[in-house]
């Protein structure tokens, strides 16, 4: 609604507009509209709109309904709100029934001429192109299409008989005829057409409703399909056993570490830090032989995932079992489920101390998901034939001893998987078009133009049907009786009314700018509420609008010569008074109006103007003078720069002390809480050990004897060490110069990242850069100067107590 509708409407329905005494307008009476308020009230309330997320919710009734698109849609209700449409009996003047429905005593003849219309509508539409619930087995359409498919079978079936092939042919014919006569029969009334080019806008929006009825009909029926055909081939995947499927040995993670408490996965950070080898205790450990016993953990001592195993013929092979993929996709599915509550603790975790045990537990629950995922991409993959049926029965169609495996069930699974996505995105587009079919059938009931349109067809319908009885009757030569030809005139003159009725609407409505049409919608969307008092408020102020001319012209009235009294207008006065405002004359600034002395004034302003010049150039000289002290400031500025660069070079490397520092801090943090641990443990050991002194005493003296025999091998062992010290001091010796020489090299490296991160200036300049790699810093200073086509660049470093530099010349060619 444009800006011009809106305030007309608000100052028609304001209180002092709807205030007034109606008088004679040249609007029809409010009873115009009498008619389509009695049958738009019966609209329905806000039908369902399954695609439509409620507020507060989640998701949509269809998402509800699909879910994981594990499960068909067999619920009634659901049903019925996916494939709702508004109902030809009862509501937008359908017909009803028993007490609702409507008379002409009691709703006049209007709404129960559109009544019978739309009722009869439905069925008709049923008959040609079939029920929306069922459209596949109903209606002439219906049939058609299974004699159509009926014959396409038997014409690509080389046994059929010639004559079998005839009646098919005759059939389908015969199909098609009766489709032909149900489609004329339902566009006669579906139509009802004025003119060639007319149609009845409400029944063709009801048609197109319950068209898109039946394909939410059908879109369910290939959606349920679908989903029970990927559930056939997903259990039978399932229930096949992969002879390769390597277990881990340990299944901690799965209900010690990760518990189910109310259905949520929950962590037990006791069991977290066992399971992340906190204690350094729970590991993985391996024989002589290499073989590993997992059964207190699937990590070794370094952390890495193993898999238990054993020595076979001197080789060690992974352990592995046939189990069902039902099982290999659970214990995948568990661990996922252990891995998403980890990584939800991860970042939920607020305690410092225990985010490296969590981070290390995220980290070994990613490499069992990892294990698992290939444990069931293998499973998947397997090719192995497991039909146990040797031979076909040449008496079924289908063959018995075929081959299948996993991997080719797992194949059909896929196809099948993927059809029923391509069917639910059919189903929710499906649902989606009804949901617009809907609400079109409403807005066009709404709409008083489609209302009166209605009319007319229905009364055309009406008039066609009393003539064609009248015709009949004299074509079988008899006279038609009185009734007939009563029948006939009063149609003929209801046909009339309808189509004035039309007239006086479309004359309303024929300005898109008036507000009869926004006062026309209100009327309709309030049951015909406030609708009197708004049209009459509309002819009330249509009436005043020869008062408003008047006071017009009395706003522009001029003086008559012929009279004595001051008759000028308030816009004439106005008028008059911008004149003289704008007077000019020769008798100096007191006599000129504002306006022309304000434009005298200015012009004696431009003579002062030209004065000003003279200071402007006094001006010129003094900002000379201030940019030689600007130039001499710049040259410290330079000296500053310097400084600062320095600074931040000790503020970057007290910033990597502080980093280092910190983390020496957490990881005393940690030691801590071992140390904790540890002292606990060590009390309880200490009682041990004071029984155990005793026992130990006996012991001693015999190592004693040990003791001295040891002291004569010490003594050859102790020649030998004053060997190896000679050559353990010049591995040292060697090991500080390498190590000397490893620093300058990362001195070399940060003075390179230092002089590369240096920016490089348009025309020249001074420019500064810092770089730091492996805990050496380096800062350099550079200078560029650009001459004509040449440019040079000077750049010095510093870095580990030494000193860089480097110098580059460019000359420039071409643009």
């Amino acid at each position: 609604m444009n800006m011009k509708r809106l305030m007309a409407l608000i100052a028609l329905a304001s209180p002092a507009a709807l205030a007034q005494t109606p008088s004679e307008g040249n609007i029809p009476a409010p009873g115009l509209f009498d008619s389509q308020i009695l049958c738009s009230s019966q609209l329905p309330p806000m039908p369902p709109m399954p695609t439509n997320v409620p507020d507060g919710a989640t998701a949509s009734q269809l998402d509800t309904a699909i879910g994981m698109g594990s499960n068909v849609i067999v619920d009634d209700d659901v049903l019925d709100d996916l494939g709702f449409v508004i109902p030809p009996g009862g509501s937008n003047c359908g017909q009803g029934e028993g007490e609702d429905a409507f008379t002409v005593a009691d709703q006049g003849t209007v709404a129960v001429d559109l009544a019978e219309g739309y009722s009869a509508l439905l069925p008709k539409f049923m008959a040609a192109y079939g029920d929306p619930d069922n459209a596949a087995d109903t209606g002439t359409a219906g049939a058609l299409a299974q004699a159509r498919a009926t014959l396409e079978r038997a014409e690509a079936d080389d046994t059929t008989s010639a004559s079998r092939l005839s009646s098919l042919r005759a059939a389908l014919t015969r199909a098609q005829e009766a489709h032909t006569a149900a489609r004329a029969e339902f566009n006669a009334i579906a139509s009802g057409e004025i003119d060639d080019a007319t149609v009845n806008p409400v029944y063709a929006a009801a048609v197109a409703e319950w068209m898109a009825k039946t394909a939410v009909t059908q879109a369910i029926g290939d959606y349920n399909a679908a989903v029970l055909n990927t559930n056939r081939f997903q259990n039978s995947v399932d229930a096949l056993s992969y002879a390769g499927y390597v277990p881990l040995g340990n299944s901690e993670l799965i209900g010690n570490v990760i518990v189910d408490v109310g259905g949520v996965p929950t962590v037990n950070l006791a069991r977290l830090r066992e399971y992340a080898n906190a204690d350094g205790s729970n590991v993985a450990t391996a024989n002589a032989d290499g073989v590993y016993n997992t059964s207190s953990s699937n990590f070794d001592a370094a952390g890495n995932l193993v898999a238990p195993n054993r020595l076979t013929d001197g080789e060690l092979e992974t352990v592995s079992q046939s189990t069902a993929v039902a099982r290999v996709r659970s214990n995948l599915d568990d661990r996922k489920a252990a891995l998403a509550a980890l990584q939800q603790l991860q970042t939920d975790n607020l305690n410092a101390l225990l985010q490296p045990v969590i981070n290390e537990g995220v980290r070994r629950a990613q490499l069992e998901v990892n294990h698992y995922e290939m444990q069931l991409q293998n499973a998947l993959a397997d090719t192995t034939n497991q039909n146990p049926v040797s031979t076909d029965n040449p008496n079924t169609p289908e063959n018995e001893a075929a081959p299948f495996s996993i991997a080719s069930r797992h194949a059909d699974n896929v196809t099948a998987s993927n059809s029923r996505v391509t069917a639910e995105a059919v189903l929710r587009a499906a649902v989606a078009d009804r949901e617009a079919a809907t609400q079109n059938v409403i807005d066009q009931f709404s709409s008083p133009g489609s209302f009166y349109q209605q009319l007319v067809s229905r009364r055309t319908a009406l008039q066609t049907a009393a003539d064609k009885a009248v015709t009949d009757a004299s074509e079988d030569g008899a006279t038609p009786s009185k009734a007939l030809t009563d029948a006939a005139a009063a149609a003929a003159t209801a046909l009339e009314n309808a189509q004035a009725t039309q007239a006086s609407y479309l004359s309303l409505a024929d300005d898109p700018d008036s507000p009869v049409l926004d006062l026309i919608d209100t009327l309709v969307a309030t049951d015909g509420d406030d609708g009197q008092a708004l049209v009459d408020a509309i002819s009330q102020t249509w009436d005043n609008t020869a008062d408003n001319a008047q006071d017009i012209g009395a706003l522009t009235a001029v003086d008559d010569p012929e009279t004595e009294e001051d008759e000028t207008g308030p816009i004439t006065a106005n008028a008059n008074a911008i004149e003289a405002l704008s007077a000019d004359t020769d008798e100096g600034a007191e006599a000129d109006g504002p306006i022309t002395a304000n434009r005298k004034a200015i012009e004696a302003n431009d003579g002062e103007i030209e004065s000003l010049g003279g200071r402007v150039t006094q001006n010129e000289t003094d900002i000379d003078t201030l940019q030689e002290d600007t130039d001499m400031n710049t040259g410290m500025i330079a000296t500053n720069a310097g400084n600062i660069t320095a600074n931040a070079g000790n503020i970057a490397g007290n910033a990597n002390n502080i980093v280092a520092n910190s983390g020496r801090i957490g990881y005393n943090a940690g030691n801590i809480a071992t140390n904790a641990g540890n002292i606990a443990t060590n009390v309880g050991l200490i009682g041990q050990n004071a029984a155990t002194l005793v026992q130990h005493g006996a012991f001693i003296d015999r190592n004693a004897g040990h003791i001295a025999f040891n002291s004569e091998r010490i003594g050859a062992n102790a020649a030998a060490l004053t060997l190896h010290g000679g050559m353990i001091s010049d591995n040292r010796h060697m090991i500080g110069e390498l190590s000397s020489d490893l620093d300058m090299v990362r001195a070399g490296v940060a003075a390179s990242i230092a002089l590369s991160r240096m920016p490089s200036i348009d025309g020249g300049g001074i420019s500064f850069g810092a770089g730091t790699f492996a805990g050496e810093f380096a800062y350099a200073v550079g200078f560029q100067k650009k001459l004509g086509l040449t440019s040079f660049d000077i750049g010095v470093t510093s870095s580990g107590g030494e000193i860089g530099a480097g110098v580059g010349v460019g000359v420039k060619f071409w643009d």
